[in-house]
């Protein structure tokens, strides 16, 4: 079972064993044998000098493709081809800064890297590997939903047992009270009973009311270490991916406006006048 992080890590790998011959073909396509030196006076990405042969990883692809779109890749792909490879640029950059991803990052990834090698048509293979990573992701979560299901189900049973024993007991001793003990002596038999039904209605309403914790020791979905808590500690102490919050907070940050600089230490005529 592999964590999310894992999982988008053997997606970007399959991704480069997919897209490498297929980049080389169109590159010699459009530059010829100069595809290499073209690309070395104009990519931004980190390629070896000349005298070491470019080994291509899923950095330097989407950073080549994304750059040597127009040039190379126009003709072949669409917009929707486009938004893919930035998407999964963006990805992968979370993915090498130790992002805490989800299941639905890690299914968007897998989903992602298959259509945009299915739109240049890679080895059958690599795509048939990409759909059962996605089978494995969906089958954990549904797994692990199945079993979280059953955990509430079994507190909520637990939970109208206890009621209904409080209940029980509550009423067989008031019962017995008014057998026994009120003909002999009404009045303790009469606050004996009031005190029951206080206290016996007290505990069920407070057991019907909590909710008892379902989590346990079990395996964070996550980075898969044991945890005690339903937060897991290990994952809040990393840095989590802006893709999967929907949050453009930290990629466009607010712009404030400037506040105007106060003058002190002047006389009220030394300051500058405002036409009005």
């Amino acid at each position: 079972m592999l964590t999310p992080h894992e999982t988008i890590n053997a997606a970007l790998e399959i991704l480069t064993d997919g897209l490498s011959p297929y980049f080389q073909v169109e590159l010699c396509r459009v530059y010829g044998y100069r595809w290499e030196e073209v690309l070395r006076q104009n990519s931004r990405s980190s390629l070896p000098p000349r005298s070491e042969p470019i080994v291509w990883d899923a950095y330097s692809l989407l950073t080549v493709m994304w750059e040597q779109w127009n040039e190379v890749f126009r003709t072949q792909m669409g917009l929707f081809e486009r938004s893919l490879v930035s998407e999964l640029r963006e990805y992968r950059n979370l993915w090498a800064h130790q992002a805490t991803f989800t299941e639905d990052d890690a299914f968007r990834v897998l989903d992602s890297v298959q259509r945009l090698l299915a739109a240049i048509d890679a080895d059958a293979g690599l795509l048939d590997r990409l759909e059962q990573l996605k089978f494995d992701v969906l089958r954990d979560k549904l797994s692990r939903q199945i079993n979280e299901d059953d955990l509430r189900d079994q507190a909520r049973r637990a939970k109208l047992t206890e009621v209904s024993l409080y209940a029980l007991g509550g009423g067989t001793i008031v019962v017995a009270t008014l057998v026994s003990l009120v003909p002999r002596n009404p009045l303790a038999g009469l606050i004996l009973c009031a005190f029951t039904l206080f206290t016996f209605t007290y505990l069920s309403l407070k057991r019907w009311w909590t909710d008892a914790p379902i989590w346990g020791v079990h395996e964070c979905r996550g980075c898969r270490k044991i945890i005690y808590t339903e937060v897991c500690p290990y994952c809040e102490s990393r840095p989590t991916s802006s893709v999967a919050r929907g949050s453009s907070a930290s990629r466009f940050p607010t712009v404030r406006a400037a506040r105007q600089p106060t003058l002190t230490g002047t006389s009220p005529s030394a300051r500058p006048s405002v036409a009005k």
